[in-house]
C-alpha cells in the first residue's frame, strides 16, 4: 500500500464515519418528527371526539356555564393544536436539512471511495509493470549469459 493509497483509505474511513453520523441523526430526527405528528394526530382526535361529545349535550340542553367552558377548553386545545402544527412544520424542515446532509455525506464518502480504488487500481498497475520490468531484465540477463557460451 502505497502512502497515497493510505491517506486515501483515511479519508474513505472518515467519510464513513461522518455518513454514519449523518444518517444517525437523520434517524434520530425522524423519530422526532414523528413523535410531532403522533401527538399531533392526537390532539386532533382529541378535538373531535370532545366537539362531537359537546354536540351530544347540546341536543339534550346545557345550561351556559357548560357552554362557556366548552368554548374556553376549545380554543385552548386549538392553541395547543397550532402550536404543535408549528413544532411538525419545524421538525419536518429540520428532518429535510438532515437528509440533504446525508446525501452530502453519501455523494463525499462515494467519491473518496471512488478515488481510493483507483489509486489502489493504479498501485497495482505500478506494482506489475515493475515486476515485469525485474522480470524482462532477469530474461534479458539469463539469454546474455547463455548467448555468450
Amino acid at each position: 500500500m502505497t502512502l497515497s493509497t493510505s491517506r486515501f483509505d483515511t479519508l474513505t474511513r472518515l467519510s464513513e464515519r461522518r455518513r454514519d453520523g449523518a444518517a444517525r441523526l437523520l434517524n434520530q430526527q425522524r423519530q422526532r418528527q414523528d413523535s410531532a405528528a403522533s401527538q399531533l394526530a392526537t390532539l386532533e382526535q382529541y378535538r373531535l371526539d370532545y366537539r362531537q361529545q359537546m354536540q351530544q349535550r347540546l341536543a339534550q340542553g346545557l345550561d351556559p356555564a357548560s357552554w362557556q367552558n366548552f368554548q374556553t377548553f376549545i380554543a385552548s386545545l386549538d392553541n395547543a393544536i397550532a402550536q404543535c402544527r408549528q413544532r411538525v412544520a419545524m421538525e419536518t424542515s429540520q428532518t429535510t436539512a438532515r437528509h440533504q446532509r446525508l446525501v452530502s455525506e453519501q455523494r463525499t464518502h462515494a467519491a473518496w471511495q471512488g478515488l481510493a480504488e483507483r489509486a489502489a487500481l493504479e498501485t497495482s498497475r505500478e506494482v506489475r509493470a515493475s515486476e515485469q520490468r525485474r522480470s524482462d531484465e532477469m530474461a534479458m540477463q539469463a539469454w546474455r549469459r547463455h548467448a555468450s557460451l
